[in-house]
């Protein structure tokens, strides 16, 4: 976790936790299994983002911590440390971003597994911040791009104005663990992301879940 994102301090069971981001009454950090997925998911983030509350990039660092990094994206600085592991050539790396212009349809790929580490990069954010992170980052311009197209309705529905089509950073996290043939973690995770959403909508009206929820 890069340095810039502090911790803040628990005083009540009102306030929200530092890793899920829930209220401390519908806390879920202690009900997660830990999994280690074969391919990296690095996320680029910025700091607005990342401290939302209904942010689900943080989910999996806490389910997926030795293969999930978390990069604060900032207008005017380069995010050093990606950029050093996106030249190591130990990572085949793919940029997940919809399809919008013959530019970046020039780059889809289909994936492949090349016997390298495989990398998801996932912009953070609403699509009109995830827009401005692709246009403003000269260091992702070259990657390839793997473009998702689910043929299901996204589940998250935490905030007003989401895109019809368009995936939370979870569930397209999600989806290509599906297509690195990791189907078993990628169920693990949904059931944790669909933990996430139960605990959130019972910590917004103020109730601790039960198993009966």
């Amino acid at each position: 976790m890069n340095s810039s994102y502090k911790i803040k301090q628990i005083t009540s069971l009102y306030d929200s936790c530092n890793k899920c981001g829930l209220p401390i009454i519908t806390c879920i950090c202690a009900k997660a299994p830990i999994i280690k997925t074969e391919a990296n998911i690095w996320i680029l983030s910025t700091e607005k983002e990342f401290y939302r509350a209904s942010n689900t990039a943080r989910l999996l660092t806490i389910i997926n911590p030795q293969s999930t990094e978390i990069f604060l994206w900032e207008r005017t600085t380069i995010p050093e440390k990606l950029v050093a592991k996106l030249n190591n050539k130990i990572y085949e790396p793919f940029l997940l971003f919809p399809i919008e212009n013959y530019e970046t349809l020039s780059r889809k790929v289909e994936y492949k597994n090349t016997g390298k580490i495989p990398v998801f990069i996932i912009i953070d954010g609403t699509w009109k911040e995830a827009r401005k992170i692709f246009r403003r980052s000269s260091y992702l311009e070259n990657l390839p791009i793997i473009s998702l197209e689910p043929a299901f309705k996204s589940k998250y529905d935490l905030r007003r104005g989401a895109k019809n089509g368009n995936l939370c950073t979870i569930e397209a996290a999600i989806e290509v663990l599906k297509i690195n043939g990791e189907i078993k973690n990628s169920q693990v995770v949904t059931e944790f992301y669909n933990l996430f959403l139960k605990s959130f909508k019972a910590g917004s009206s103020g109730h601790k879940l039960t198993n009966k929820n």
